[in-house]
């Protein structure tokens, strides 16, 4: 059953479940101790609340206004809870066992706060968590993208035993820690042990590491937001007076240029006059929108990864090579500021470490391929082009040479731990050879002298040898074939992991390359989370009030069932 249908099923039971107990109290005559199934009801209830975000107080408002008189019990609630993450974290545990590939990591710091979230002060009374937010990401046998929370807990947890213990445990607990391709953390930088730790795990496949040159994957949203935060501190003063401020920065971005509209058209005072007294002046203004202009730049890249459901990598490497190409155009400009220099260096920092696995990436997509690397390079970059479009193909031929080698190696274990000599039984040549010569005392002598040329029944095998013999080129490989292809036209509503799922066969190993490559997420947060540049974002809500357990058991199980 799909698992969207069965959450709706699991309330439905409820319903009638309760629908029964009304029924038979109208009737005291039917009402006996099998009329409503307790457990069955406790049993639908745990699996609502583990696929869908509500919260313990609500599920009891529900339950009360459905039948008043049913035994309602937070400690049985949460038992059914738990018993459903064990049962359905067996199953994902299964799940990435059998997983003939990769798993990239993505973890980020997430915020429960009892007052207001995104509030700028701590006001007496609040109550602040902070929680560590472990994601697997795969793509499974079906090429179906998968994002599974394997482990929620609190800071302070983290704090006591140590970021590697905790996370090492965690990986152990589901039995991935041989499998970890890259790991992608909100902030890199604050996590540099751990991810030096999590890349010397012991993993077969370590030339994906080696040739990409990148464990630990800096998380695009974050780095937006970082340089919009350094953007806008240079107009600190003018967004405060202009009371525009928003935890997220598009939000401030679209406030302020609605200010330099009416300003243009000469409607500001109208609209801001009453409100502000100290206006910002004309070298202000000028400022404000330059300050804007270069944020604008970093939101048409922002909009496209972010609003974009399953972003893919191509769609990272063309609009963050859009966004370096103007702000290289804007630090060159004879009015610039320095701030455009700051922005473009800091977005450099970036590129040099994620650009090659991005390309790598890039290239597994059929309407790019190698044709759109060095399309981008003619387009935005220099005469250095040709020697990175070498350095990407190397590396995407060793990335493969290691694949095929590891595929090669898995084949032959395979052959052998399937045989088994012991059964098999020698062929009797004694028999064989007594038929033959009973069979052969019945041909005419010149038959039997034919029979024993080479070329009896094919008399041109001299001549089919030559044919089928080896050139000098030796044989194409999976690589070369899909090189080979032509480029797919560029479609907006393309599907990536449809196309590989139908093409797989014809490329087995490319397929499997692909597959641990695309898997790999280049932001932490996607929507408008994207754009929140503090130091947190948003806890889910519904998990309030609850125990570190049952916290970590909720947000792994609503992982694994889509949401409504």
């Amino acid at each position: 059953m799909d698992k969207g249908k069965r959450k709706f099923e699991e309330s439905n039971r409820i319903t009638r479940y309760f629908s029964r107990a009304d029924k038979q109290q109208a009737n005291p005559a039917s009402n006996n101790e099998s009329g409503i199934n307790v457990e069955g009801v406790y049993e639908s209830m745990g699996r609502f609340v583990c696929s869908a975000e509500i919260s313990f107080s609500s599920i009891k408002k529900l339950t009360m206004m459905m039948n008043p008189s049913f035994p309602f019990s937070y400690l049985e609630l949460k038992r059914s809870c738990l018993k459903v993450y064990q049962e359905e974290k067996a199953k994902v545990v299964q799940t990435m066992e059998k997983l003939d590939g990769l798993i990239a990591l993505s973890m980020d710091i997430l915020r429960r706060d009892t007052y207001d979230y995104y509030s700028l002060e701590l006001p007496e009374g609040r109550t602040v968590f902070d929680y560590l937010c472990l994601r697997a990401h795969f793509i499974d046998d079906n090429w179906e993208p998968k994002s599974w929370v394997i482990c929620y807990i609190d800071t302070d947890h983290i704090f006591k035993n140590g970021a590697e213990k905790t996370i090492l445990k965690c990986l152990s607990d589901f039995h991935i820690e041989k499998k970890i391709s890259t790991i992608t953390p909100r902030d890199r930088s604050e996590y540099d042990d751990m991810i030096e730790t999590l890349k010397n795990l012991p993993n077969e496949k370590k030339k994906l590491q080696i040739k990409c040159q990148q464990f630990g994957i800096y998380c695009c949203s974050n780095l937006l937001c970082q340089m919009v935060e350094v953007a806008f501190e240079e107009i600190e003063d003018i967004i405060d007076r202009l009371s525009v401020r928003s935890s997220h920065w598009h939000i401030t971005l679209s406030s302020l240029q609605e200010a330099i509209d009416l300003e243009a058209k000469g409607k500001f005072l109208e609209q801001y006059h009453s409100e502000h007294e100290d206006l910002p002046d004309e070298k202000e203004w000028k400022k404000l929108r330059y300050v804007c202009r270069l944020v604008a730049y970093i939101y048409n890249a922002a909009e496209v990864l972010f609003f974009t459901k399953n972003p893919t990598a191509s769609l990272y490497l063309h609009n963050l090579h859009q966004l370096q190409a103007s702000l290289r155009k804007e630090s060159m400009s004879t009015d610039r500021l320095d701030l455009a220099t700051d922005l473009l260096q800091k977005f450099d920092e970036y590129w040099n470490d994620m650009f090659l696995l991005l390309a790598i990436a890039t290239v597994m997509d059929p309407r790019c391929k190698m044709k759109y690397i060095e399309f981008s390079f003619l387009k935005y970059d220099d005469n250095s082009g040709n020697s990175k479009v070498t350095t990407i193909l190397e590396a995407i031929r060793g990335i493969y040479d290691d694949y095929k080698m590891h595929s090669t190696e898995a084949l032959k274990s395979s052959k052998l731990s399937e045989s088994k000599p012991s059964e098999l039984k020698p062929p009797d040549r004694d028999s064989e050879e007594e038929t033959l010569e009973e069979e052969e005392e019945d041909l005419p002598m010149h038959t039997l002298e034919r029979l024993k040329n080479c070329n009896f029944g094919f008399n041109c095998m001299d001549e089919y040898n030559e044919f089928i013999k080896p050139g000098d080129q030796p044989p194409k490989s999976e690589l070369e074939w899909y090189f080979d292809e032509p480029v797919l036209p560029w479609t907006k509503d393309f599907d990536l992991m449809s196309w590989w799922r139908t093409e797989s066969p014809k490329y087995p190993v490319l397929s499997k390359m692909a597959r641990d490559l695309l898997a790999i997420p280049f932001s932490v947060a996607s929507s408008y989370e994207a754009f929140v540049y503090q130091d947190y974002r948003m806890a889910d809500k519904s998990l309030d009030s609850l125990g570190p357990v049952l916290i970590n058991a909720l947000a792994c199980t609503r992982s694994y069932s889509p949401k409504y």
